[in-house]
């Protein structure tokens, strides 16, 4: 922690581009202590992100829920929390979103006889 009442986080959050390919989005930056994750999330813009847009919704209508949603999830490192948290020095917020699709259907999917699997020669 800083002298001056503010402590260290990281914002990271995964998305996706309109082709399907991952992107990862990464910002470090101080806050007051004392800051709750939807405060810390406010003042680093993130919620006003086109790419964030849904989040920023859920957001504003979940501020003093709970974490839980079928959408959208927020914690840190990897442990749900609710937005209305108080952060610690060196906490990483992390946004989650919902799968796309589930993974076991994705498996299957994959795992289906082509005609190239079969040994068909082109």
């Amino acid at each position: 922690m800083s002298t001056d009442g503010k402590i260290d986080i990281a914002l990271a959050f995964v998305g996706e581009t309109d082709d399907g390919a991952g992107v990862q989005f990464y910002e470090e930056m101080q806050v007051a202590a004392g800051s709750s994750i939807y405060q810390a999330l406010q003042e680093s813009g993130w919620l006003l992100r086109a790419e964030l847009a849904d989040f920023a919704k859920w957001c504003a209508d979940n501020a003093c829920a709970t974490p839980n949603h079928r959408a959208w999830f927020v914690g840190i490192y990897s442990e749900k929390r609710s937005l209305t948290d108080v952060l610690a020095q060196g906490d990483r917020i992390e946004i989650y979103r919902a799968l796309s699709s589930e993974p076991m259907q994705r498996r299957k999917r994959r795992s289906k006889p082509t005609v190239r699997k079969l040994g068909a020669r082109s």
